[in-house]
């Protein structure tokens, strides 16, 4: 969702913003070395860093021109997720206010070895009390990090060797609503929209 928003920010104010941009990454020196390390640093992601709204991500996770996708947009390369955070996050700060109410609560994380992927469900919620009509943001979504393994080579003292990379190439992020609603919630009053067709429908089925 929060790509979405990049999208219409810097189609208002284009360009990047430097500053914010070196504020929107935490990465470590070196990538993680396994499937299981990297599912740990994006485990951390929402529990540490709430990057679905602050943008924070370990940049050393993913291939420099990882591919990230939402319902509403694509775009190609790390340097440009950095670019579009750093464009959104001081508008988020301002539109969730004095209280800043913001939560990238992770619901289930799964390792998918055998198909390479890393997939989570998560519960993006912010009250923009900011804003004269308060929307909320309360949407839950899917996301698959799809990721390989490969050989980097190292330097030390003169000498090289290899060590295994293991990182995203691909970020699949889905809704469980359809976009049109999810973006809807940020001109509706909170609670109008729904969160999520997958809850509608147990509960209806109960």
């Amino acid at each position: 969702l929060v790509s979405s928003l990049t999208s219409l920010t810097n189609n208002i104010f284009g360009g990047s913003n430097k500053e914010s941009s070196d504020a929107a990454t935490n990465s470590p020196c070196t990538p993680p070395t396994s499937p299981e390390e990297l599912c740990e640093r994006i485990r951390k992601e929402y529990i540490e860093n709430n990057y679905l709204w602050t943008g924070h991500i370990d940049t050393s996770s993913f291939v420099p021109d990882c591919t990230f996708t939402d319902p509403t947009l694509s775009f190609v390369g790390v340097d440009k997720y950095v670019q579009n955070v750093g464009n959104l996050v001081p508008i988020v700060e301002y539109a969730l206010g004095e209280d800043q109410i913001s939560n990238s609560t992770l619901l289930d994380i799964t390792l998918e070895k055998e198909k390479g992927y890393i997939q989570t469900r998560w519960n993006m919620i912010g009250e923009l009390n900011a804003l004269f009509w308060k929307p909320k943001i309360d949407v839950i979504g899917n996301t698959k990090f799809w990721y390989r393994q490969q050989q980097e080579e190292e330097m030390n003292d003169n000498d090289s060797s290899s060590r295994t990379a293991v990182q995203v190439y691909f970020y699949d992020e889905e809704w469980e609503i359809p976009a049109g609603l999810a973006l809807l919630q940020l001109v509706t009053p909170a609670g109008t929209i729904r969160r999520s067709d997958k809850e509608r429908v147990l509960n209806t089925s109960v």
